[in-house]
């Protein structure tokens, strides 16, 4: 491969990286795409090494981790779910393989959904 074709490759590359994520987000203001009303989502897998990273479970029951059990913004820990997080996308809401779910905004969730009774790590209070 000689600088040329090379330097083209790199070029398309570049353009497409730089495209994709903009058609992404104008398909998800559309409200297209699998954030549609759960369409074609999977729930996000527990066991799956960036959900555990951010110990995620689906029932906010199953936190075993007692130094994980905070109060967080005023909110009881028995209290924060992912149905009243600020990455909820609670309108995108669906029932998943017998559980409420819907689209989650953090890096670990991207293309699937969260329980709506699970929790994370990144909890936020949602305003």
């Amino acid at each position: 491969m000689n600088r040329r074709s090379f330097l083209g490759s790199l070029a398309t590359a570049t353009g497409v990286a730089l495209i994709l994520p903009l058609i992404a987000k104008a398909e998800r203001k559309r409200g297209g795409g699998i954030a549609a009303a759960g369409a074609g989502l999977k729930l996000v897998d527990p066991k799956d090494g960036q959900s555990k990273a951010v110990s995620y479970v689906q029932n906010h029951l199953d936190v075993k981790d007692k130094a994980l059990m905070t109060d967080r913004a005023g909110v009881k820990f028995a209290d924060q779910k992912c149905k009243n997080c600020v990455f909820y996308t609670g309108d995108k809401e669906a029932t998943i393989d017998g559980k409420k779910a819907a689209p989650c905004q953090m890096p670990f969730a991207t293309g699937k959904a969260v329980a709506s009774e699970g929790w994370c790590s990144s909890w936020a209070k949602k305003a």
